[in-house]
């Protein structure tokens, strides 16, 4: 027996199972394996096309991603068991050779075929230990293979609705000028409505955020259908309605800050895919368009001045790390429209 490669074995099995279980199971944030993996990869792929969010490598990379994490975790399961059973050169024998199984190749073959249920290939354990290491190692197979490809469905529900919220928005308005323009009448009565209607998806968006951080790494090419530049661009619309339009003109400025906080709550998961704020804050818009209604610049006290800039500054960051730039906002625009199968 080899206790320096049953060790290593042991402690490759134990943290992949951990890992696993926590990215699934738990409700903030993934392992230190999936986590590693998908910022690798993601930030490898930035380098290839830099700022660039038009990019198809970059929109091919989330489900890519996906199953590299899942086939990451069955490998290293794989090879932690194969170690642990090659580290003791008596563990297998071979009916065939009439000899003990000492390849490190036959062993991986071995785990390979019990990890899969699918038998004990053409070797049997040659102990009641490990006999019963065996029966362990086909259980952990069934349940932890299992769990990792049922990983894949809640994810492909989170990707569905956040390309339902990204066309919600888009639909709105495609900049935060339009946004407002499209709404100011009637005190932003029907903006207000409508962010009420959001805030469930927003919150919900927040959540699977939490639990599955892999999800930012889904990237579309599309405007309307790219969540990080629509949110951005309704953030503003509320930034500037809570700091530079007065207060009277908007009818349910309770429903506009019950949604302004359901975004910030959103926000907040961006630290769980290690986005981190910016240095510098992006240029403020002009707000011409609402001279009529808004207020002058020093309404905004020293306190929310301070939390729009960070705000701001997180938003920059958010658009950057999905290859979008700040000028997309007011720059891009794009529109939904039919396509021919030709």
């Amino acid at each position: 027996m080899s206790p320096i490669l049953f060790i290593i074995g042991l402690i490759l099995t134990l943290i992949t199972i951990f890992d696993m279980v926590y990215t699934i199971l738990a409700p903030r944030g993934s392992g230190f394996i999936a986590d590693r993996v998908s910022r690798t990869l993601w930030r490898l792929s930035l380098k290839f096309a830099p700022k660039d969010g038009r990019s198809t490598k970059l929109r091919f990379l989330g489900p890519l991603l996906l199953l590299i994490i899942v086939l990451t975790w069955i490998i290293l399961l794989w090879l932690g068991n194969t170690l642990i059973v090659y580290a003791d050169p008596q563990a297998l024998w071979s009916s065939t050779d009439n000899a003990y199984v000492t390849s490190f190749v036959e062993n991986l073959y071995f785990t390979a075929y019990v990890l899969s249920s699918m038998g004990s290939g053409d070797f049997t354990p040659a102990s009641d230990w490990w006999m019963f290491y065996t029966g362990f190692i086909s259980y952990t197979g069934v349940v932890f293979i299992s769990l990792g490809i049922s990983f894949l469905i809640p994810v492909i529900e989170a990707i569905t609705l956040k390309r339902q919220l990204s066309i919600l928005i888009h639909n709105m308005g495609k900049t935060p000028e339009e946004i407002l323009s499209n709404y100011k009448h009637n005190n932003f009565k029907q903006l207000t409505e409508k962010l009420g209607s959001l805030e469930p998806n927003l919150i919900k968006m927040a959540q699977y955020h939490l639990a599955y951080p892999v999800i930012h790494y889904f990237h579309s090419a599309n405007l309307y259908e790219a969540l990080p530049v629509q949110l951005v661009s309704l953030d503003e619309a509320m930034s500037i309605m809570l700091y530079k339009v007065d207060e009277e003109t908007i009818e349910d400025r309770r429903t506009l800050e019950r949604s302004y906080k359901a975004m910030t709550y959103y926000l907040s998961t961006l630290a769980y895919a290690f986005i981190e704020p910016e240095d510098d804050e992006p240029e403020r818009p002009e707000t011409d368009y609402l001279n009529e209604v808004s207020k002058s610049d020093s309404a905004i006290n020293e306190k929310e001045n301070s939390d729009l800039i960070l705000r701001r500054k997180i938003l920059l960051a958010y658009l950057q790390n999905d290859g979008w730039t700040w000028d997309t906002l007011y720059n891009e625009k794009d529109e939904i429209k039919l396509k021919s199968s030709k």
